[in-house]
């Protein structure tokens, strides 16, 4: 007797297709949307984005696995992190706080003198002190 043959359903495979990485992106400086190309130098493995609006551009070091976005991300985060530097640079001052020292040191400096104390050689204590330069001597 012969066996009784089984169907076999043959799978149709399917293959997803993975979306497209876009390959233009927005200037972080002049904010042309699409106006940033990223290019990549697998051989010296250099990779640049730069604007074509306003010719900003930025460079950085690549592996085998980089892609234009991870590039992009890596632009902005760096003027990003340049932001926040500037921003503890600020001086919260005033810029009358030198003079308002040099007043305080004269007015020491006088008492001292009423009290005939000071020597040539005596300074009742060290301060800061502003020098004006005058530049009209062409």
């Amino acid at each position: 007797m012969a066996k009784r043959r089984s169907r076999v359903m043959k799978l149709i495979k399917t293959t997803k297709v993975q979306p497209k990485l876009e390959a233009a992106f927005t200037c972080p400086f002049c904010n042309h949307d699409k106006s940033v190309r990223c290019t990549l130098d697998k051989k010296l493995k250099i990779g640049e984005a730069q604007c074509e609006v306003c010719k900003e551009s930025y460079a950085t070091t690549i592996h085998h696995l980089t892609e234009p976005i991870d590039i992009y991300a890596e632009w902005v985060d760096e003027c990003e992190q340049v932001d926040k530097s500037e921003e503890l640079l600020v001086d919260d001052h005033s810029p009358t706080e030198p003079i308002d020292i040099y007043t305080e040191w004269v007015d020491e400096c006088e008492k001292v003198n009423k009290s005939e104390k000071l020597r040539d050689d005596y300074r009742p204590f060290k301060k800061r002190r502003i020098v004006f330069v005058d530049d009209d001597d062409n």
